[in-house]
Formats: structure tokens, C-alpha cells, sequence
């Protein structure tokens, strides 16, 4: 039974937001303690049983928001600048030099309800098995946090000369036509490429065929993969593990037998879940970059420069941020029953 506790009596401080509520409900469901769920938020005891005392009424008496750094003749400019020039939310910002988040920027164009932010990306059919699948592979790992350091993630890209297969978005104003992007037939030509990383490092990137064999493959994890974990560190310590998905190559019984022969584990891997795999979003950074203002390439051997360039400027920055995404891809996963995240 919840005791009536008064909100005045909750110590100052960041208080929670409703993705750490829904959290808290859902570990509360599996069992966990308040401290063990507030070693996972990374938040304190007492603010967590704070929320367990006053259950919905937390948060309810707010204090006033302060008033708005933008002005009516500000709002406008984010607008008419949106439908002018097909920026991004934080792009715009800079444009404009405003004082207020990219957040705020994206709350404003929302509101007007003329902007639509749209992703053309395709997402794998979920079946049944898949869900039930995907639900095994987050309840087994839903108590790891730092373990996912030692994960290994990698996967294959394909990079067209004329941009990325539809993943170029923007704020598009829905009073006008949608933004073309210019192609030649069958994309003009495309570069394939393998990489991997992991919380303390990346791998050489490589470019491969389109059409690879088991022992193409082995080759790539020769040149790629096992240079990466010479580079970063003592593999005995970290007991390196390594993630692939489902592919007939990365399945095939000398791949199998190559990985045996250098003792390196293999995370099992649900089908359909590339949202699972942080390198997907690392690929998203990637196309934005090597993409960037709408650029396309000439010839393969530019594209490959640029690829290069772009791999090599990714900070270990980036590639640690998405390698803690991890406890929050298993959390949506098992919120979701299975189902697609956000990510």
C-alpha cells in the first residue's frame, strides 16, 4: 500500500522523467529492489523510494516554467526557415543562432502541425517467433549494464554514389512538393563495407564484395576483427564477445569453425533486430556525414575516400554513447513485447 506523502517533503533535485518511471514500474514487475533499480537508473535510493511512497501523485505539483527566450518573430523564423531550406532541427538552431535546444527547436515545428518530420526506412517484418525470440534474448541480458563494454559489435553497409537508400529526411513543409534527390539509374554504382567496435575502440574499415562467401568473410574478420582486439586491449581480461547477425555467411560451418579456432565468442543474436545493434546508428551517422549538404560522388574510388575519412573522424565519444544505449535497447525491446524500438 502506497503511504500519502506530501511532494513538499521530496528532496530538491532532477526529478524523474516518465521514461525512468515506466523503468521503475517495469523492473519493480521483474522482481527487482528499489536499490538495485536505482544502481540501474543511476539514480538515489531515496529518490526511488520517494516514488514507490507516492505512486501517481509524484510530480504532480509542479513549479512555473520560466518564461520563453523566444519571441512570436522567432518561432516564425524556425518555420520559414524549415520550408525554405530542409534542415534538420539542429541546423537550424545554428542557422538561426537562437538561445534555446534543438529540442525546443523540433517542440516548435511540431506545434505548428504543417511540418512533418519523416524517415523513409523500411523495418523487418516481425512474426511471432521473431517477438518471442527477441522478449528470450532481452530477459537474458536484461541485467547486464557494464558487461556490454565487452561486446564486440559489427555489421555490413552498402553506400550508394548517389546517397543512402532513403534514409535522407528533413523538416519538409507539408504546403509543398517533396523534396527529389537526383539518381542515375541503379544508383550509379556502390561500395560495400565491414566494421565493427566496441566501447574502447574501432576497427579498420573494410570494403568488401557484394556478394561474399563464407571465406571472404573469414578473411574480413582476419584483416578487421582481430587487429581491433590487439589494438584496444588484453583479451583475457575482457573476455571479448562478439556480436553478428543471422547471415548465411556469418552462419556458415567454416566461419563456425574459424571463430572456434580463435576462441572468440559469439553473442546469439535474435532475427530481425538491427535496432538492437548500436552499429546501426553508427552507420546513421556515418551516411550523414559522408552525404553531407546533399552530396553525391562521381566514382567509387571518391566515395571510398570519403568513407575512409568519415570512419576515421568517428570519436571514441560517439562509439561509447552507443555502446550504453545497450540496457536502454533491452528495456524497450521487453516494454515492447518484442517489438520494434525507437532506436
Amino acid at each position: 500500500m502506497l503511504k500519502n506523502v506530501n511532494i513538499l517533503d521530496m528532496p530538491r533535485g532532477k526529478s524523474l522523467s516518465l521514461e525512468e518511471i515506466t523503468k521503475i514500474n517495469t523492473y519493480k514487475e521483474f522482481g527487482l529492489t528499489n536499490r538495485e533499480i536505482a544502481g540501474k537508473l543511476k539514480r538515489s535510493h531515496g529518490l526511488i523510494d520517494n516514488y514507490m511512497r507516492l505512486g501517481e501523485k509524484y510530480g504532480k505539483n509542479k513549479r512555473p516554467g520560466c518564461k520563453s527566450l523566444l519571441s512570436s518573430r522567432d518561432k516564425r523564423k524556425i518555420l520559414t526557415t524549415a520550408s525554405k531550406n530542409k534542415l534538420s532541427s539542429s541546423k537550424i538552431k545554428h542557422k538561426l543562432c537562437i538561445p534555446v535546444s534543438s529540442r525546443r527547436v523540433r517542440q516548435i515545428l511540431r506545434e505548428s502541425k504543417q511540418f512533418k518530420w519523416t524517415k523513409r526506412q523500411g523495418k523487418p517484418l516481425l512474426k511471432k517467433v521473431h517477438l518471442a525470440c527477441r522478449m528470450h534474448f532481452a530477459k537474458k541480458y536484461m541485467a547486464w549494464t557494464d558487461e556490454w563494454e565487452k561486446v564486440v559489435f559489427s555489421d555490413e553497409k552498402k553506400f550508394n554514389l548517389d546517397g543512402p537508400d532513403g534514409c535522407q529526411f528533413y523538416w519538409h513543409d507539408l504546403r509543398k512538393e517533396p523534396e527529389k534527390m537526383l539518381s542515375r539509374n541503379f544508383g550509379g554504382g556502390s561500395v560495400m563495407v565491414w566494421g565493427a567496435f566496441s566501447f574502447f575502440g574501432k576497427s579498420p574499415i573494410c570494403f568488401i564484395s557484394n556478394k561474399m562467401k563464407s571465406a571472404d568473410y573469414i578473411d574480413v574478420l582476419e584483416h578487421g576483427l582481430l587487429p581491433m582486439i590487439e589494438n584496444v586491449g588484453n583479451t583475457e581480461e575482457r573476455e571479448w564477445v562478439f556480436q553478428h547477425d543471422n547471415a548465411s555467411i556469418h552462419k556458415a560451418k567454416n566461419t563456425i569453425l574459424w571463430l572456434n579456432e580463435k576462441n572468440i565468442t559469439v553473442l546469439e543474436w535474435p532475427a530481425c533486430s538491427p535496432d538492437l545493434n548500436p552499429i546501426e546508428n553508427l552507420w546513421g551517422i556515418m551516411v550523414r556525414r559522408v552525404y553531407e549538404n546533399g552530396r553525391q560522388f562521381d566514382n567509387c574510388e571518391d566515395l571510398r575516400d570519403a568513407i575512409r575519412r568519415v570512419w576515421d573522424e568517428i570519436s571514441v565519444a560517439d562509439i561509447r554513447k552507443l555502446a550504453k544505449s545497450m540496457p536502454d535497447r533491452i528495456f524497450e525491446v521487453i516494454k515492447k513485447n518484442g517489438g520494434h524500438t525507437g532506436f
